[in-house]
């Protein structure tokens, strides 16, 4: 029996190659490698680049100052302003036109020179009836003495007749009680009596009236005298004269305009007698003394005046607490009422100023402005770093702080344009 075999497997096929696929293979297999090296190399140069980069930063030198308190003494310069020791606003005491006003604003004038003549017609006429009333009352004062004269002599002459009455009325009396003369005697010498006690009484009586009315005509002539006086008085203010020498500073009025009872004419101020006034803080009220010694300087003439305190009001202003100070200058040509002026208070050595107040200071120097804001550079780790602050007054070459500073910080003087935030810096 014939066994029929299985096929055998045939033997697999040699792979063939050609010798282009060949070189592609080598060329793919050399770029991938290069690619490689070239990415190695750079990874290995930038790591090798950064040690040096860091070590081509250098420190900049800079001079730098720390932020310290200091007591600063208070502002003693006090402003104030020149005035005339004496103003005074003319006014008139009657009514009347305006006649004559010889002066104009800016003229000096002496004492006692006429500024002004108002007309006084109708205080002439009131004038001439005021006398006119003198002369009624003296002449009623003169007949009201005249009766009393009178009346006085009448009763002189009825006391008189009363004490023969009297008399007669005693002798009557004592011959009636003898029988020698009638009842009717007696009582005729009793009626005389009575009669002439009545006549007394009457007179009396005219006597009191005539002194009476003597007394109401002497005070009638003491008013007309006093309206008299009055007028004469009133005559006299129609002139208006200066009461002391100065410079009219202003016309309220012109010719021919009414004046009426306390309406301004002129003002006048002295112009050789003047005196700074100015306002003095309580905290520097105990500086100052009356009679002390200070100068005054005046920024328009550019130079010092002695003067005197004169006067110091012993009541502070409730709002601003300060006290009004008067200083006597002396006599000047060249300064003018209205000038400003500074008074220096002198510099206390014993014992601090109680106004004296401490303060965060810095130089000016280190202060600068960067995008508009005021600032300083600040070491922070040996590292620049700019810092915003609020500044307060200047005093001297140093400048207050108020904000963004504390005491001790190091700030750089006079920052340079290559500082930067985050800068390292060395400190001088």
């Amino acid at each position: 029996m014939m066994m029929n075999k299985s096929p055998q497997p045939a033997a697999p096929a040699l792979l063939r190659v050609s010798p282009l696929q060949i070189g592609g293979l080598l060329i793919g297999v050399m770029l991938v490698s290069g690619g490689a090296g070239w990415w190695l190399s750079r990874v290995g140069n930038r790591s090798a680049a950064a040690p040096v980069t860091a070590t081509a930063v250098t420190s900049l030198s800079v001079e730098t100052a720390i932020a310290r308190h200091q007591t600063v003494a208070t502002n003693r310069t006090l402003t104030g302003t020149v005035e005339p020791m004496e103003t005074v606003t003319l006014t008139s005491r009657v009514m009347g036109q305006i006649r004559q006003l010889p002066v104009q604003e800016g003229d000096r004038v002496s004492a006692g020179a006429t500024l002004a003549i108002i007309d006084v017609a109708d205080l002439q006429a009131q004038g001439s009836q005021a006398l006119a009333g003198v002369n009624m009352a003296q002449s009623n004062y003169q007949t009201a003495q005249a009766r009393l004269q009178e009346s006085r002599a009448q009763l002189l002459e009825a006391e008189a007749t009363l004490a023969d009455a009297q008399l007669q009325q005693r002798r009557m009396s004592m011959l009636q009680s003898e029988g020698a003369v009638s009842q009717q005697l007696l009582d005729q010498a009793n009626t005389r009596v009575q009669m002439s006690q009545a006549r007394v009484q009457q007179i009396h009586a005219g006597i009191a009236q005539a002194q009476a009315t003597m007394q109401q005509a002497q005070a009638q002539v003491k008013q007309a005298q006093a309206q008299v006086t009055q007028v004469s008085a009133n005559l006299n203010y129609g002139t208006i004269t200066a009461p002391f020498a100065g410079v009219i500073t202003r016309k309220h009025t012109e010719v021919g305009a009414m004046a009426g009872a306390g309406q301004p004419l002129l003002t006048l101020e002295s112009s050789d007698r003047l005196r700074f006034s100015t306002q003095v803080p309580e905290s520097l009220i105990t500086q100052i003394r009356q009679g002390q010694t200070v100068s005054i300087h005046l920024d328009a003439l550019n130079q010092d005046l002695p003067g005197t305190v004169s006067q110091i009001i012993p009541s502070a202003d409730p709002a601003t607490r300060n006290f009004t100070v008067k200083v006597i200058l002396n006599r000047t040509t060249t300064v003018i009422p209205g000038m400003f002026g500074r008074l220096k208070l002198g510099e206390q050595t014993a014992t601090q100023n109680p106004g004296d107040r401490t303060m965060l200071m810095i130089p000016k120097s280190a202060i600068m402005q960067q995008f508009g804001i005021t600032g300083v550079y600040k070491i922070i780790n040996g590292r620049a770093s700019f810092q915003p602050i609020t500044t307060g007054k200047p005093n001297g070459a140093d400048t207050e702080v108020f904000s963004g500073l504390t005491e001790g910080d190091r700030v750089i003087l006079a920052p340079s344009s290559n500082l930067k935030d985050g800068t390292p810096v060395q400190i001088n």
